[in-house]
């Protein structure tokens, strides 16, 4: 039977977010819902800050979601994973799955995404590795994904651009510090991609629901 509205807690999230994508700077997918080379491949960091669902705090936790659709994300057929670092407890693991699978419901791409996803793999409790530092910002699990974030440079004098995007309207993000992706790749049984160089984007988050 599925959960009604009134049945989950309310939950709430602030969290720097880092993503990456296979798309060309910026990520069309913004603009027009169509991606680069006609199929979406995402790493992305949620690093909360500080949160709660219900009486489970998540303050401190690194989520990583791994994500890949055969074509535009609201075509659907997509998978996705999630990486949920191993110092949470057991409640807040319980709480990271509700939340990120969409099954919390609420704001951000949680829930839109999860009509979108065909296979929803096993979540992994793992090391994650997560420097925050805005366009410069890392993340990695060992052995399996890293990813490595820089900011565009002005190819004539070298200076690092400050290029955002501001979508106010925005599901994810209102407004984004615009990068690139110096390592984007990860390898396991299900996700195998190597995107380097790609889209990147840091942001910072706020979501709750429901």
């Amino acid at each position: 039977m599925a959960s009604t509205t009134s049945q989950i807690p309310k939950w709430y999230m602030k969290a720097d977010y880092v993503e990456t994508c296979n798309c060309d700077y910026g990520c069309p997918c913004n603009f027009s819902g169509f991606p680069t080379g006609g199929f979406c491949r995402a790493l992305v960091l949620y690093h909360i800050q500080s949160g709660n669902y219900g009486d489970v705090k998540i303050d401190g936790l690194d989520i990583v979601a791994a994500y890949s659709w055969p074509k535009a994300i609201h075509e659907g057929n997509g998978t996705m994973q999630l990486f949920i670092t191993k110092k949470a407890s057991e409640d807040q693991r319980k709480a990271s799955i509700s939340i990120f699978s969409g099954k919390a419901n609420g704001e951000g791409p949680f829930a839109l995404f999860a009509g979108t996803i065909k296979y929803l793999l096993e979540p992994q409790f793992v090391d994650i590795n997560a420097k925050i530092d805005g366009k410069k910002s890392r993340f990695s699990v060992p052995d399996v994904l890293d990813v490595q974030v820089e900011s565009f440079k002005n190819p004539v004098t070298g200076e690092e651009q400050d290029t955002k995007i501001q979508l106010p309207k925005g599901f994810i993000w209102k407004l984004a510090e615009a990068a690139k992706s110096r390592i984007m790749r990860i390898s396991t049984s299900h996700l195998n991609f190597d995107d380097s160089g790609k889209n990147a984007f840091y942001s910072a988050v706020e979501f709750k629901g429901p």
